[in-house]
């Protein structure tokens, strides 16, 4: 059954696409609270890479007993007979991914098919179907993106749901995520979300914050004694661990076990090595969406950490 959905939103408008639900009927069962991801939808484009980004989605509708819906994009940037045709071998195989879905992991899923700007076209999709959570597979930057950011920069960088990049390995459900926390207004609205997400309520929550020691370096070059380093690290680990705690008991995540790092060199790879440390299979991380696309090409620590990680990330806008 196919049927035509109304195009909504000013990005999604501009892209100027066909929509068409490709409807396999759809029961979510509910037992209490679905905080907020009752819907999850997951981009694919057919590759391996959206492959993980599907299984992780399905192990999430199953974790959170969530609605699921599955969007391909025809990137419409081409003559309108490529379209067609790429719509029409796309239908097919969308709805045997639906059925395979429903039969072997027992979800129901409904998939959408559109035509348009990909990135555009996944938040045009997202806001149609009222989906609390965007699924996309790994990070992959080709040469043009450098100008204009991948498909998956340009759709955090413009989301009002979080997103997930699906990294790693989906073998199971995330038993462990390292909340990576600032100082400022995008870490704590973060932080007040991590509290509602369903996809998290079953996962221990690390609070990490990377703390500078400014004149660590200096030391270090004045051939200070290594024992007044140290001491010195320690009494700045000692104030950061402070202002976490107390922006943790503000936020309403007290319960959430404080993990402390000096950087290193930057941000990014201090975080990821904490998570590898830590054996987190999940990063998370905030946003500004104020500033969201500025940050996220032009070398934001969110866009670091999304390039370079081996465990799943998720972004959180701070709306």
């Amino acid at each position: 059954m196919v049927k035509e959905a109304h195009t909504v939103g000013a990005l999604a408008q501009s892209s100027r696409r066909m929509v068409q639900t490709i409807g396999v009927e759809g029961k979510v069962t509910a037992t209490g609270r679905i905080a907020m991801d009752p819907h999850i939808i997951v981009a694919t484009d057919f590759s391996p890479r959206s492959d993980r980004a599907l299984r992780r989605a399905i192990i999430l509708a199953k974790q959170t007993e969530a609605a699921l819906s599955l969007v391909h994009i025809v990137d419409n940037d081409q003559p309108q007979y490529l379209v067609d045709a790429q719509m029409a071998a796309a239908r097919p195989l969308l709805e045997e991914t639906a059925r395979a879905i429903d039969q072997i992991d027992g979800i129901s899923a409904q998939a959408t098919l559109a035509s348009g700007d990909v990135f555009s076209g996944i938040l045009g999709a997202a806001e149609e179907l009222g989906a609390s959570l965007i699924v996309l597979g790994p990070h992959r930057r080709q040469l043009r993106d450098a100008f204009i950011g991948t498909t998956a920069e340009r759709t955090i960088a413009h989301s009002r749901v979080p997103v997930l990049m699906a990294a790693g390995v989906p073998s199971g459900p995330h038993g462990r995520a390292l909340v990576a926390l600032d100082m400022d207004e995008a870490s704590k609205a973060a932080g007040k979300l991590v509290r509602e997400l369903a996809i998290l309520q079953k996962v221990e929550i690390l609070a990490m914050h990377a703390f500078d020691a400014p004149a660590q370096g200096m030391m270090k070059r004045a051939l200070s004694e290594p024992e007044a380093v140290d001491h010195y690290v320690a009494s700045e680990e000692r104030r950061a661990d402070q202002q976490l705690q107390d922006m943790l008991n503000d936020i309403g995540m007290h319960a959430a076990r404080r993990v402390l790092q000096p950087i290193s060199g930057k941000v990014a790879p201090t975080i990821l090595a904490t998570a590898s440390r830590e054996n987190a299979a999940l990063v998370v991380v905030g946003t500004n969406q104020r500033t969201g696309l500025r940050r996220f090409l032009l070398g934001s620590v969110a866009e670091e950490v999304l390039a370079d990680s081996e465990a799943d990330v998720l972004v959180i806008p701070q709306g």
